[in-house]
């Protein structure tokens, strides 16, 4: 007897052997179709195909493995105290989720906590119960596809297949100088006040018409603290898994303002566009975002109040105290970059690197590591910070990070070193480097445990230039599979920075 996928992936019962991948490739041809319709506008289409992913078995199983077993919160528990961590419990949350209609569901309030903020504050979160979540993710899998084929190409934040590299990349690519032509030279480094916390409901509701009332259900929820319960009347819940998505949404349009797109609606280079917006550029990150322009008049006149009004609708309004006006010759930071023009022997070159503040909160990263492991056994301090390191090198590798890099490695050097004294305050130094300290590929003073495993040190990674997604171009095109394929197998050319 012939089945058709929905219904023999129905008859998987034990988590273990599920078949990831024909899940994955159901939900994602699903996702194609969803896209090419929104690209074709046609819309009653699109609902279908969303209503039809949101009931598929397929996409259950993905959402409920996602949130329960690979996001970094699958043990962070909603007011109901619930968590899902054995395959067991898995299974029955997928069946919990089969009888709930994603079109009517009534979600639970969410739970109050907070977070550290780098300045001192605290961010408050709003999280919901894992079923919430789960729910939440069904429905961003059915959404995503639709808003991919109509978000604006230098939008980068909380984006499938996008990065933070895309926008600094695409920044390098609008200020750079070049011999004989004249490029944007001032910056707008904007900042969007408490984002999340204010959007408008009504105006993101307009934006949804597919699960409008659910969505609405997710907003409108509440807030648990303390045992009371608060009304929420703006904004959506950091926390919650389909927030990013919803807060994209809401800020679709910012980079439209500047006349990116031509009446066909293909895209216009800012130095094609005529008018006010001639020269300028837009990159945005989720709420922070840059804008490029010709002049610093240009700005303060005509881009700061074209986007104070675009907020104010929203229920949204800019940082000022965030929010400055440089010229490139000075620098801006932006998403742990710093962003700097420099002029020396006849020639100009903007140079990309780790900023200041990303630097020192690295370090002062592994200066606490090593002071809450004063007694801990070399391979402990190998173990536990390698991993430290070479993400933070890995983030950065794509700019002019080569001094950096070997800057950061002498500063971890010297608190190795200093931890190593400590713990034989007894003996001589020559001891010490002995028992500490080895050579591995030409480097010398490298911190090495007995078991003859070593510190990963950061100028061991190449640096290299960086290849951005080319302007509208989306994983769920099926047009461009091969495109992102590519992508996904990391070729990308040395750097000639």
């Amino acid at each position: 007897m012939a089945y058709t996928i929905e219904q023999t992936i129905r008859q998987t019962l034990d988590w273990e052997s599920i078949e990831w991948n024909d899940h994955r490739d159901h939900v994602r041809r699903i996702q194609g179709r969803i896209f090419s319709a929104t690209r074709d506008q046609d819309w009653s289409r699109v609902k279908n195909l969303q209503k039809l992913l949101v009931r598929s078995h397929s996409a259950r199983l993905i959402a409920v493995r996602r949130v329960t077993q690979e996001n970094s919160g699958k043990r962070t528990a909603g007011i109901d105290g619930r968590i899902y961590i054995t395959s067991q419990a898995r299974q029955e949350l997928v069946e919990e989720i089969r009888q709930l209609n994603p079109m009517k569901y009534r979600c639970s309030p969410l739970k109050r906590v907070y977070i550290p903020k780098p300045n001192g504050d605290k961010r408050p979160l709003g999280i919901p119960t894992v079923t919430d979540r789960v729910m939440q993710m069904l429905v961003k899998l059915a959404l995503e596809p639709e808003w991919e084929a109509r978000f604006e190409p230098n939008s980068y934040g909380f984006r499938a297949g996008r990065r933070a590299q895309d926008g600094i990349s695409q920044i390098w690519t609008t200020i750079k100088f070049r011999e004989g032509k004249h490029t944007s030279a001032w910056v707008l480094d904007a900042d969007i006040s408490k984002c999340f916390d204010n959007i408008d409901h009504k105006f993101l509701l307009q934006k949804v018409p597919v699960f409008r009332n659910t969505i609405k259900g997710w907003l409108k929820a509440g807030i648990i603290e303390f045992g009371t319960y608060h009304v929420t009347k703006a904004g959506t819940p950091q926390g919650g898994v389909i927030s990013p998505l919803l807060a994209n949404i809401a800020l679709d349009g910012m980079e439209r303002l500047f006349g990116i797109e031509s009446d066909s609606g293909k895209y216009k280079s800012p130095a094609s566009r005529t008018g006010p917006n001639k020269g300028v550029s837009l990159i945005r990150y989720a709420d922070d975002c840059v804008v490029i322009a010709p002049s610093r008049e240009r700005i303060t006149e005509y881009v700061i109040p074209k986007i104070r009004m675009f907020l104010s609708v929203r229920g949204m309004q800019l940082n000022e105290m965030k929010t400055h006006i440089v010229h490139r010759r000075d620098g801006f930071d932006f998403l742990g970059f710093l962003v700097q023009q420099y002029c020396g022997r006849g020639r100009r070159v903007c140079l990309i690197k780790p900023s200041k503040k990303a630097v020192q909160k690295h370090l002062k990263n592994i200066k606490k590591v090593l002071s809450h492991n004063k007694q801990a056994t070399a391979e402990d301090i190998v173990k536990r910070l390698n991993p430290i390191i070479r993400g933070w090198g890995n983030y950065y590798r794509y700019s002019n990070a080569k001094v950096t890099f070997g800057y950061v490695d002498y500063r971890i050097w010297q608190m190795l070193w200093k931890w190593c004294l400590r713990r034989h305050n007894n003996k001589g130094k020559k001891w010490v480097r002995n028992k500490y300290f080895g050579q591995i590929g030409g480097r010398n003073w490298v911190f090495k445990s007995d078991e003859g495993h070593y510190l990963f040190f950061t100028a061991s990674i190449p640096i290299r230039k960086y290849t951005k997604v080319k302007g509208y171009n989306s994983p769920f095109d099926p047009l461009l599979e091969k495109y992102w394929e590519k992508r996904t197998r990391g070729k990308v050319k040395y750097s000639d920075w």
